[in-house]
């Protein structure tokens, strides 16, 4: 019997161990591709082969080089209009590089707005883009023009070191330069740890700049990374400061957000929050979510730069390396709870945290319009439509600040404010934006003015719909509902988003649009207009033409019930599914 079966049984045996050796090969080439982890830790500081690979031929870096790219302040891309038709004719993806620079507090010079304009007219599309964190964009970039645009940048004293990479990102602080001493106390705490987090490591230099460095630029002799280790963080981490009662800068949504309050003895100090958050992935909904930070407690003003570091530190050794979805400081809050985190920011900062205060109420200004400065000149709040300076708007913004020598705010909100303004000045500063055909921002109605999105397709890689290109025809959809029900001038938070990721904060707004796919959009209702609470899912994939129709039944309830001086959200919060 054997003997007669030995033929069937022999082929199949060497079915069996040809899969065998098939998944063996299978497993063993998955275990020679680097993780993230690994190309971090082997990165000599961040040098990798960036070097090699930006002397080569060809528009791109490698897979490996493109996670280090990131520490450097750049991803690569590539342009979303024409990928389907270079994959039918068989060419390779049009590669672009967005390049951002960190800019602490989001104050820039005159000097320093120059720089950048003149980079995006050469090197870039010809526009500049304002981040949600008060920083600036450029995208379009080509290889060749990388190193031309960080040398202008450098030369200027604006670096894109950490702008992006498992690092300490760009610190957000309320900009409005207003009569109380918010300024000196934010924008000075923001430069001073940005300055402190930044990684050390000459890599950015000997890429970009062939060694030489601007001297406010210099690294630390010593490479070695106390804070980073060779491996970095596990995920980006954000720091946002806050004035008390303006929460401009969404403070609930950041890894560490600090509010400058007196302690219990009226000392000065700051309330420390903790495991804000607002990314989160479509293909995971049950263990990746928005996060609004927790209270953990008060430090003095002369320890807050080392308490910083405390929660940076317990995260890097207590974040997730595994699972870079779940690799946020948010997550460990979730697992480990409020008491216990502190305890092991407690154990890092060598003293026990006083309790947390409470926090005044909260409001979330734009800093729009006309404000009299601290040292009793003026600024001017000017509206950016999601944060895109580009034609009239970027040529009439640059003749401003050229003209009157002008300092500029990048605000969290992706407008910007022009600083330094004389009085006898005023009115030839509005006549140059009008000239040019520029809304000012009692020009608008409060929905375009208050309005965010992201850059979405064509050039963010985890784009999965539009959002910045098809905003504006959104908003005067929403116009026209508002006002058919009589509430033109209502003060209504709308952020759209191109992916889950959150970037315009779109989780704590009281219209939440999200890009689920090329045309299906989630929404999101309810937020607080003060960020201080998240919305709620209220209907998944739908079409941008159902909008009206999807958001009907809550703009009637709330025109027919709302209470007196209730925001939206606010409404939508309490009625719940009533409506």
């Amino acid at each position: 019997m054997l003997a007669g079966s030995k033929a069937g049984a022999t082929g199949g045996v060497n079915s069996i161990t040809q899969n065998l050796i098939d998944l063996v090969r299978f497993w063993t080439t998955l275990a020679f591709v680097p993780s993230v982890e690994d190309v971090k830790a082997s990165s000599r500081g961040l040098r990798g082969a960036l070097a090699d690979e930006l002397a080569a031929e060809g528009p791109a870096f490698s897979e490996d080089s493109s996670h280090l790219l990131k520490f450097h302040g750049m991803y690569q891309q590539d342009d979303r209009d024409v990928r389907r038709e270079r994959t039918r004719s068989g060419q390779e993806p049009d590669h672009i590089f967005m390049v951002r620079a960190s800019v602490p507090g989001g104050a820039l010079s005159a000097d320093q707005w120059r720089a950048i304009d003149h980079v995006a007219g050469v090197v870039a599309d010809g526009a500049v883009r304002l981040t949600s964190r008060g920083g600036v964009q450029l995208h379009f970039v080509r290889k060749g023009g990388l190193r031309p645009l960080i040398r202008t940048l450098d030369q200027h004293l604006v670096t894109t070191l950490a702008a992006c990479g498992d690092v300490v990102r760009n610190v957000v602080a309320c900009p409005a330069p207003v009569a109380d001493s918010r300024q000196k106390v934010l924008l000075d705490l923001a430069q001073r740890l940005a300055v402190r987090f930044r990684p050390r490591t000459r890599s950015y230099y000997e890429v970009w700049i062939d060694g030489e460095q601007a001297v406010s630029a210099e690294p630390a002799a010593d490479e070695e990374q106390p804070l980073y280790g060779s491996a970095y963080l596990p995920r980006k981490f954000k720091i946002g400061l806050a004035w008390p009662g303006d929460n401009c800068v969404d403070i609930y949504s950041h890894d560490l957000g600090l509010v400058p309050v007196p302690g219990p003895d009226g000392a000065e100090g700051f309330a420390v929050l903790v495991g804000g958050g607002l990314g989160a992935s479509h293909a995971r909904p049950d263990d990746t979510f928005p996060r609004l930070a927790d209270p953990l407690g008060w430090v003095p003003a002369d320890s807050v730069e080392d308490l910083a570091e405390a929660v940076i530190v317990a995260f890097r050794d207590l974040g997730n390396r595994e699972d870079r979805k779940r690799a946020r400081l948010k997550y460990v809050l979730e697992e480990l709870g409020v008491d216990a985190f502190r305890r092991e920011v407690e154990a890092r900062f060598g003293a026990p945290l006083a309790p947390a205060p409470e926090l005044p109420e909260w409001h979330q200004h734009d800093h729009l319009g006309w404000h009299r400065q601290d040292d009793g000149r003026w600024f001017l709040g000017l509206p950016v439509p999601s944060g895109r300076v580009a034609g009239s708007l970027r040529t009439a913004l640059t003749e401003a600040v050229e003209r009157y020598g002008l300092d500029l705010r990048v605000t969290p909100r992706q407008d910007v404010l022009l600083t330094g303004i004389e009085a006898a000045d005023r009115a030839d500063v509005v006549r140059t934006f009008r000239d040019h055909g520029v809304a000012l921002a009692d020009e608008l109605t409060p929905v375009r003015r208050l309005a965010m999105a992201c850059p979405a397709l064509p050039t963010c890689g985890q784009a999965l719909a539009e959002a910045e290109r098809v905003a504006p025809e959104v908003i005067t959809v929403l116009e026209g509902e508002l006002a058919r029900r009589g509430l033109p001038q209502l003060d209504l938070h709308v952020r759209m988003t191109g992916c889950p990721n959150g970037c315009a904060r779109p989780y704590t707004a009281e219209i939440g649009i999200v890009g689920r796919t090329k045309t299906g959009y989630d929404l999101h209702l309810g937020g607080a207009a003060a960020g201080d609470r998240l919305a709620r899912l209220v209907a998944r994939s739908i079409k941008l033409a159902d909008l009206p129709a999807t958001l009907a039944p809550w703009l009637d309830a709330f025109a027919a019930d709302r209470r007196d001086g209730e925001s939206f959200g606010d409404f939508v919060h309490r009625v719940g599914d009533v409506a």
